[in-house]
């Protein structure tokens, strides 16, 4: 038995917003939000077989992150724009083609980032202090008039 790409892999990517916080740093205000982003990866298989016809298999493989934005003034801020946590990955497979599959494929995935969501919203709202260290390390550097003279 041997396994023949009978089509590349397609990808599939929803974000869903779980939580914000307001935080005031060194006279500025910023607003981090953060949001789970699933990405679901179709690959579509076929088994050959010398004496029987091929039978399609679509493996996937999903993967859910929990992404931070920050704002300051109405303008993100890229340096502390980040993924903070990644869940392990889950796959599968479904006999037959991924167009007829994606449906069920894609329940499963949303099934499972519903019971992960109260994880990543506590995944989200601890990195409140991370957030706070990296905003003191921007500050640090950005400070004028910090090296000393003697």
């Amino acid at each position: 038995m041997s396994f023949i790409l009978a089509s590349s892999a397609a990808a599939l990517a929803v974000a869903t917003p779980i939580h914000s916080a307001e935080i005031t740093h060194a006279s500025n205000a910023y607003t981090a939000s953060y949001q789970t982003e699933s990405t679901v990866r179709f690959r579509e298989v076929e088994s050959r077989f010398a004496n029987r016809p091929s039978v399609p298999v679509c493996r996937w493989q999903a993967e859910l992150v929990v992404n931070r934005d920050v704002a300051a003034q109405g303008r993100t801020l890229a340096a502390v724009a980040k993924p903070i946590h990644r869940f392990a990955p889950i796959s599968g497979s479904h006999a037959g083609g991924c167009s007829a599959a994606r449906g069920q494929i894609e329940g499963e995935v949303a099934r499972h980032n519903a019971v992960r969501k109260a994880e990543a919203v506590g995944v989200a709202r601890r990195d409140r202090a991370v957030l706070v260290n990296e905003l003191d390390g921007i500050h640090a550097l950005s400070v004028k008039g910090a090296v000393t003279g003697g």
